[in-house]
């Protein structure tokens, strides 16, 4: 517990509440506009279409966002050159460990967050049907899962590497992947990680090529794709803790 909250007075300066609060009002604006544009048409959207926009909204925007958190937590380290110092108070285990836990702090708060501003903007645009209350905690929690896959493999980056241009660049890279991932085969998605936004999405869309009608569903992510990302978490939480503890500071 110690050692958690060092790392949070660590960072009590680094910027991490403006992160998560840009990171929140670039999807608030995003999809308020987007839902404003839908209300003006013939149908207005529904919780669906909301659930569906904000997977491919979280697609682009949580990869770069993951690893600028981690990347603010990391370097000042690197930058301080501490390492050696925080060593002589606990193992690089336990130095990696308490970095992850924070980042799965940081990150459940931010989506906790996301999601309940997004109930009341679905309830304020007046959104069709129910609110699905049920299926907006899951899709946090699948939202916090695939990010803390993310953040498994920007930690393992950040800490590794001094120049902390390294992570940032696979975020960037991951922010254009997840995008691009939605135009791929459900095979090919499988092999890219930050594509699971879009795979483990709890809305589905069917397009008839006839009528060129679209049509929404509610759907459950397969079994497989739940083992493989947690596979993708477990390989990337083990490759980054054998790096650092293995790190010579």
């Amino acid at each position: 517990m110690n050692l958690l909250k060092l790392e949070f007075d660590k960072c009590r300066h680094r910027g991490i509440v403006l992160i998560c609060v840009a990171v929140l009002a670039v999807q608030v604006v995003w999809m308020w506009v987007f839902l404003i544009r839908q209300a003006s048409d013939s149908m207005p959207p529904d919780w669906m279409l909301l659930l569906y926009n904000l997977a491919l909204v979280d697609a682009i925007v949580l990869p770069l966002s993951v690893s600028t958190l981690v990347s603010r937590n990391c370097e000042l380290e690197h930058r301080g050159n501490t390492w050696k110092l925080l060593e002589t108070l606990a193992t690089p285990s336990q130095l990696y460990t308490v970095k992850l836990i924070w980042g799965a702090l940081v990150l459940a708060g931010l989506l906790v967050v996301r999601s309940c501003l997004f109930l009341v903007l679905g309830v304020a645009v007046g959104l069709s049907g129910s609110v699905p209350v049920g299926r907006l905690v899951l899709f946090t929690l699948i939202s916090w899962t695939v990010s803390m896959m993310v953040c498994a493999l920007q930690q393992g980056l950040s800490l590794r590497f001094a120049n902390q241009a390294a992570p940032l660049i696979s975020g960037i890279f991951g922010s254009f992947m997840g995008l691009l991932s939605l135009l791929f085969p459900a095979w090919l998605i499988r092999c890219v990680p930050w594509g699971y936004y879009g795979l483990m999405s709890l809305v589905g869309m069917d397009w008839n090529e006839t009528t060129r009608v679209t049509r929404f569903f509610w759907r459950l992510p397969q079994m497989t794709d739940v083992v493989l990302l947690l596979v993708w978490v477990l390989v990337f939480l083990v490759v980054g803790r054998i790096l650092f503890v293995k790190k010579e500071v």
